[in-house]
């Protein structure tokens, strides 16, 4: 190769090499997006996959479970019972959206009697009940235990910590019993005032009543929908129980409410 040929070789390098950086950077410039919560990869200071760091979502098992505090069966008529588990959990800014879950109720040969699965929200820190209804079981056979367990590792995420201030009065209940239908069956009722003393608006909450007797016991649970409560407000919930519900030492009402569809004033 002569001197004028290597000059042409060279000019033609140094053109090719242009076009690359300017490719390279066009490239660079087109594909270099910032990190997100929701690009499915682990990137700025993510701890997984959009979880941990700086991310609304918590990584799997970054949180505990709640702790089930007990699970009992509370009869509603011959073959149908109501499933409660009381659950809780420390954990003050973090809620999750759904979770799912499986009631088990067993004979006294460890027979499954009845399999109830269902899904719910789980708000900020604190005891709460989770309830499920009318469950038929065989009226020959009685129920002798009940579990309840996560199906699911809890999405667990971090809320505002003004939904840990969120104060909900359930002081003012009261308990009577009045007689109902042909034969005047007496019946159990519970009228409940739920009083929001925050500024925020919570809709479609599942209120939980649980009575016990003088040894802290559980008697019976039972729960109702209320389709809203605003800020700064009150509702009146009523639940009832088709018998006479003797010797209550104590009422516990637990309103449950969604804190991913509330809305602030």
């Amino acid at each position: 190769m002569n001197w004028a040929q290597r000059r042409k070789l060279t000019y033609v390098l140094i053109v090719l090499a242009f076009f690359g950086i300017v490719g390279f950077t066009i490239y660079h410039k087109a594909t270099d997006v910032a990190p997100t919560c929701f690009d499915h990869k682990q990137n700025g200071d993510e701890t997984g996959v959009d979880c941990g760091g700086s991310c609304v979502s918590y990584c799997a098992n970054e949180l505990n479970n709640p702790t089930v505090e007990w699970v009992r069966v509370f009869p509603v008529t011959p073959g149908i019972v109501d499933a409660v588990a009381y659950i809780e959990h420390g954990y003050p800014t973090s809620a999750a959206q759904t979770v799912s879950y499986d009631f088990k109720l067993y004979d006294a040969q460890n027979v499954v009697l009845a399999d109830r699965t269902g899904s719910t929200y789980l708000g900020t820190a604190g005891k709460t009940a989770i309830v499920e209804t009318l469950i038929h079981v065989s009226p020959n056979d009685p129920v002798a235990l009940a579990r309840f367990s996560f199906t699911n590792i809890i999405p667990w995420q971090k809320v505002s910590p003004s939904f840990a201030q969120v104060v909900i009065d359930t002081t003012q209940n009261h308990i009577d019993t009045f007689a109902a239908g042909a034969n005047n069956q007496v019946n159990t009722r519970l009228t409940a005032t739920i009083k929001n003393e925050s500024r925020i608006s919570f809709s479609n909450l599942d209120v939980v009543a649980i009575l016990y007797d003088d040894n802290g016991n559980a008697i019976t649970a039972s729960k109702v929908l209320l389709p809203s409560l605003p800020a700064l407000q009150s509702q009146t919930v009523y639940f009832t129980w088709p018998y006479q519900i003797n010797n209550v030492a104590k009422v516990e009402v637990i309103p449950r409410y969604n804190l991913f569809t509330a809305q602030s004033l």
